[in-house]
C-alpha cells in the first residue's frame, strides 16, 4: 500500500465571498454616487429621470437618493413679476387650478412612477399620488428608493409655468446595488 503524502502549504484556502453592496449601505458608508445627473429645471418647468419622453424606470430597489441644491438659482413665477423662489416655493397653500391644490405654491416636487405601473408610495408616505418636496431629498442624506423600479417626475406646483423665468440648479446623485 502506498500512502500518498499531503503537504499543508499546497492547500489553497479560498477567500471568503464579499456580497455586493446596496446602493443604500454604499450612501451610509460614505462611498461616492454611481451616477450624479445635474439639473437646470428652466422656469420651474416639469423634468425627471431619466430623461425623455415616456422614460424607462432607472430608480430600482436598495438604491440610495440625495439631491445638491444650488440655494442661489432661483425662479421668477411671472415675466413682469419680482417674486423670485428657491425650490421651497412660497409658504402659501396653492389653491385650484395649481398641480397639487393645498401643497405650498412655486414649490419644486416630485413622485415616483413605475413604467408601466403607475404612481409609487415612496419615503414616508404610503399614499403614491402625494407629491414630495425636492428639498426632502436634500435633507435626506441617503433617502431610500421605493420598493418597486421606478422613474422620477419633478415639477413646480404653479398654475401656469409658461411665464415663469430663471430656473432652479440641482443634481440628483444616485448610488446603485453591485
Amino acid at each position: 500500500m502506498i500512502a500518498a503524502a499531503v503537504s499543508t502549504s499546497m492547500l489553497l484556502h479560498p477567500a471568503p465571498a464579499v456580497a455586493g453592496q446596496t446602493g443604500i449601505q454604499k450612501c451610509l458608508n460614505g462611498r461616492q454616487p454611481d451616477v450624479s445627473v445635474p439639473f437646470t429645471q428652466l422656469g420651474g418647468g416639469n423634468d425627471g429621470f431619466p430623461g425623455g419622453p415616456n422614460p424607462p424606470n432607472g430608480i430600482f430597489p436598495g438604491n440610495a437618493l440625495h439631491v445638491v441644491v444650488n440655494e442661489s438659482a432661483k425662479v421668477s413665477i411671472s415675466n413682469w413679476n419680482t417674486e423670485f423662489y428657491g425650490i421651497d416655493g412660497k409658504n402659501e397653500a396653492a389653491t385650484s387650478g395649481y398641480p397639487f391644490p393645498g401643497w405650498k405654491k412655486y414649490a419644486n416636487f416630485f413622485r415616483m412612477n413605475n413604467n408601466p405601473g403607475g404612481w409609487v408610495a415612496s419615503g414616508n408616505d404610503s399614499n403614491p399620488w402625494n407629491p414630495h418636496f425636492l428639498r426632502e431629498l436634500n435633507i435626506e442624506r441617503c433617502w431610500a428608493a421605493p420598493a418597486l423600479p421606478v422613474r422620477m417626475g419633478v415639477g413646480m406646483n404653479d398654475d401656469n409655468i409658461g411665464d415663469n423665468s430663471g430656473s432652479w440648479r440641482w443634481t440628483l446623485q444616485i448610488w446603485r446595488n453591485d
